[in-house]
């Protein structure tokens, strides 16, 4: 493994030179002496790219931690509820207090572009190069790595370069959001209708390359389908057929959807865990008083394995947008609990968890749910969970537990709660509809913990898990009220200031003002049912 990945970073280097829209002659001019037969030996020359882009969809392709800080922790893992920080950031005018740092959060952008979207069109046309059908699954994961990706980055910010990406050295024409996601849709069906091809084939490999599954393309084929599933329930109330009919053929395609001991968690050549450094080293980021209120109401055995005790009382957590903190950080800093997270802990992106939940959700609203009834796969989900945890239910599916109120562990009594939700962990039939989506939600965000961009897009999509709101808000003009919180990722000042007639064009498809008080196609202010 080791010479593999000192002969993918050398070729790294040689790549980045090529503009991604160059002929695939050029990619094969050498200045640093390595043969064509070192760059086409093995598949190489087109599996090289694979595990940067696999470690850049949990933004951290070079194991560093500052870029995923910046890309993702400052803003969805903190909007999420999982996560806060006492650290006074720009004297608190920061993303924690509504306040939308550009020179933060224009890193989303630009990361995803820089190492996803370039690198995947090298892979097209080196696969198409080299043989289409040769590379055929190759190319197939390329779209659903993809996939993945920018379906993120459409859900920060609505509107996004790419159907029409690469086709200019500058600037770049806009996609809807909508019409996105129906090109995710296509894209994902022919990826996995490839990978279905090639299950149990001798093919072209691809293990060596792979950071999650070891060249197992049914896995892959499972992960696509899980995709697919997400996507179509996140735009239900934009359109509610489509998403059913994108739902239900995700669940019956071939491989079916991921399931008992599936996960798409990415580790390996060089990979470090981001919020080691965020939480551990940099002493940034700590449990929210979220995570500390629900799963400690609960008696939720997963919870020290989320946050580190400093002290007796467990883990403790802290709210978002405190005021103050330029006098009480450090006191905070001293008892709260920082992420439980090693160095060498695969970044988790998706688990079958997740679509236990996806599937009772939709068995809720009557679609076809691949079988069960909405109770037993929000059981299995929660079952999912505490095995991936490694940790026992008990009798945690038949608690009526409550979340608890939370108590500012400085003594400060106006900074301290309630609780914000009243959902318990035990099912009932004779329920509403939507209090049992609001049970299947705040299951579904206990076991996505620590991805907090899916789980940041679904409590937009629902509304749950009821969080504590922010108790000091910064946002410009208060335009992005203390209710309803960021809502999406303004665009960057370099596509303001570069791509002009592209920004202007992004803004009328987005439907409202470039503010993150501004809803997404799918966020839709409207009941769940």
């Amino acid at each position: 493994m080791k010479r593999i990945y000192s002969l993918t970073h050398a070729l790294a280097a040689l790549f980045a030179l090529s503009a991604c829209t160059g002929s695939f002659q050029d990619y094969n001019t050498n200045p640093f002496g390595v043969s064509d037969e070192d760059l086409t030996q093995d598949n190489n020359i087109i599996g090289m790219h694979f595990p940067s882009m696999q470690k850049a969809i949990y933004y951290n392709p070079e194991g560093f931690g500052w870029d995923y800080q910046l890309v993702q922790n400052l803003n969805a893992d903190i909007w999420s509820g999982y996560m806060a920080s006492p650290t006074n950031f720009k004297n608190g005018i920061n993303n924690q207090t509504y306040f939308l740092n550009n020179d933060w959060n224009d890193y989303c952008w630009n990361t995803a572009y820089d190492n996803i979207m370039s690198n995947q069109i090298r892979v097209q046309q080196k696969c198409e190069a080299l043989g289409a059908d040769t590379y055929a699954h190759f190319n197939a994961i390329n779209t659903i790595i993809r996939v993945l990706a920018m379906s993120r980055i459409c859900d920060q910010y609505g509107p996004i370069i790419y159907s029409h990406y690469g086709e200019s050295m500058t600037g770049g024409t806009y996609d809807k959001a909508e019409d996105v996601y129906a090109l995710f849709f296509t894209e994902l069906a022919d990826a996995v209708n490839v990978l279905d091809g090639v299950v149990g084939e001798e093919v072209a490999a691809f293990d060596k390359f792979d950071l999650a599954y070891g060249g197992d393309y049914a896995k892959w084929a499972r992960l696509a389908n899980s995709l697919r599933l997400r996507l179509a329930m996140r735009m239900v109330k934009a359109n509610p057929a489509e998403a059913k009919r994108q739902a239900e053929a995700a669940i019956s395609a071939p491989q079916g959807v991921m399931g008992g001991g599936d996960t798409f968690a990415v580790s390996g050549y060089a990979w470090r865990h981001p919020l080691y450094t965020c939480s551990i080293e940099y002493n940034d980021i700590f449990v929210s008083a979220n995570i500390q209120s629900i799963l400690g109401g609960y008696a939720d055995p997963r919870l020290p394995k989320f946050g580190l005790a400093k002290t007796a009382a467990g883990v403790i957590g802290v709210r978002t947008g405190l005021p103050g903190l330029d006098a009480t950080a450090d006191q905070y800093k001293g008892i709260i609990s920082q992420i439980n997270v090693t160095p060498e802990q695969a970044g988790i992106i998706m688990t079958a968890a997740e679509t236990f939940f996806l599937r009772a959700e939709a068995a809720l609203r009557g679609w076809n749910a691949g079988g069960g009834t909405a109770r037993e796969l929000y059981e299995q989900g929660v079952q999912e969970s505490f095995s991936q945890w490694g940790v026992s239910p008990g009798d945690y599916l038949t608690s009526h537990a409550l979340p608890a109120a939370w108590a500012d562990p400085l003594g400060n009594a106006t900074f301290s709660s309630s609780a914000a939700s009243a959902a318990t962990p035990s099912w009932d039939d004779a329920s509403t509809d939507e209090e049992r989506l609001e049970k299947i939600i705040t299951q579904k965000w206990i076991a996505g913990f620590p991805e907090g961009m899916n789980a940041w897009a679904e409590w937009r999509r629902t509304g749950y898990p009821r969080l504590f709101p922010i108790l000091r808000n910064e946002s410009i003009n208060g335009e992005i009220p203390t209710t309803l919180g960021v809502r999406r990722l303004t665009y960057t000042d370099n596509e303001k200031a570069n791509n002009p007639e592209g920004y202007a064009q992004a803004v009328q498809l987005l439907g409202g003002k470039d503010s993150g008080a501004t809803r997404l196609f799918w966020d839709k202010d409207q009941p769940n049912f």
